[in-house]
């Protein structure tokens, strides 16, 4: 009686899921057929309704493994959201009218915010420690790993030597003040 119970609550769940996933993909689709509408009835063409358009398919694959799967679902939406993203990043470089960015500078920075997200991710859920302390690698890298990797990134491909920025160094300064303030925080939790 228990396992029938638990199996149609499971029915359910998927089915109410399913309907959800359905809706929010048909909601999507509309959305992007009114963009496309209204830009074909301005332009004659197809032209900047596919930022828009790119931008609800980047969305739907970062929401839709929630609705879909049963178990891993944040590996599901990192994922999703991922492979869109790059597949976003070249549609943008198709698009717009100045090519050769997307491997010297939009790949670099996409590799480094989805490997600093993946980490923050995998520290949140996967290890089982202090939330603060998850907190802090989250601010680390973010605040310090990313910012000056983009910095170093971009200045590299603009040609420029590395500039001395102040608000780069003053916002790793104060990710590292915060980072500290987190560590404490939770070293103290934890006693």
């Amino acid at each position: 009686m228990e396992i029938d119970k638990v199996m149609l609550i499971n029915k359910t769940s998927t089915g109410a899921n399913n309907s959800t996933l359905f809706i929010t993909g048909v909601f999507f689709l509309f959305l992007a057929l009114v963009c496309f509408i209204i830009n074909y009835s301005i332009d004659r063409l197809i032209s900047w309704s596919l930022y828009p358009a790119g931008a609800l398919v980047v969305i739907w694959a970062t929401i839709a493994p929630l609705m879909l799967m049963k178990r891993n679902k944040t590996l599901g939406q990192y994922a999703g959201f991922t492979i869109t993203l790059i597949a976003y990043l070249l549609l943008i470089q198709y698009l717009v009218p100045d090519k050769g960015w997307f491997i010297p500078l939009a790949l670099p920075v996409a590799i480094l915010l989805l490997l600093a997200l993946g980490i923050s991710i995998i520290a949140f859920t996967r290890f089982s420690i202090n939330k603060y302390y998850a907190a802090a690698i989250t601010v680390f890298l973010f605040g310090v790993i990313v910012n000056f990797g983009v910095g170093v990134i971009v200045d590299n491909f603009l040609n420029r030597s590395y500039v001395n920025d102040i608000s780069r160094v003053s916002t790793i300064a104060g990710s590292v003040i915060v980072v500290l303030l987190l560590v404490a925080i939770g070293y103290i939790k934890k006693k």
